[in-house]
């Protein structure tokens, strides 16, 4: 009777590990991905209902939304469908330069008001 020898590959655990960590990063991302699609899709139905809210409640026509959009849309000379970067505040206290998303300034420490709609 003849046996056929059985090959064991040995796999490099530095590989596996970087397959591993791909992997989940791959994961990650694809949950992240999905989580901002339902954020979108929720921001739509809200976008959508205060607009209804406004055309019934205060007589606004599609009209004026669409030409809202445009104006806001070319402030920054271009007609492409997104917002221009605000380049970076100063503090009203300290006059240093702002870090974007922070409710304080981080060199004196005080309040700093936002506009809400800052990205």
């Amino acid at each position: 009777m003849l046996f056929t020898p059985i090959v064991l590959h040995r796999t490099d655990p530095a590989a596996t590990s970087s397959a591993n960590a791909a992997a989940s990063s791959a994961r990650r991302a694809v949950g992240e991905v999905e989580a901002l699609k339902l954020d979108v899709e929720r921001l739509l139905l809200i976008t959508e209902s205060l607009w209804t809210i406004l055309k019934e409640h205060h007589g606004y026509g599609d009209n004026e939304l669409i030409r809202r959009i445009t104006e806001i849309d070319v402030r920054d000379g271009k007609l492409d469908g997104k917002l221009a970067a605000e380049p970076p505040e100063q503090c009203p206290h300290c006059t240093r330069t702002l870090i974007r998303r922070r409710p304080f300034c981080m060199y004196c420490g005080k309040p700093v008001i936002s506009n809400p709609f800052d990205r």
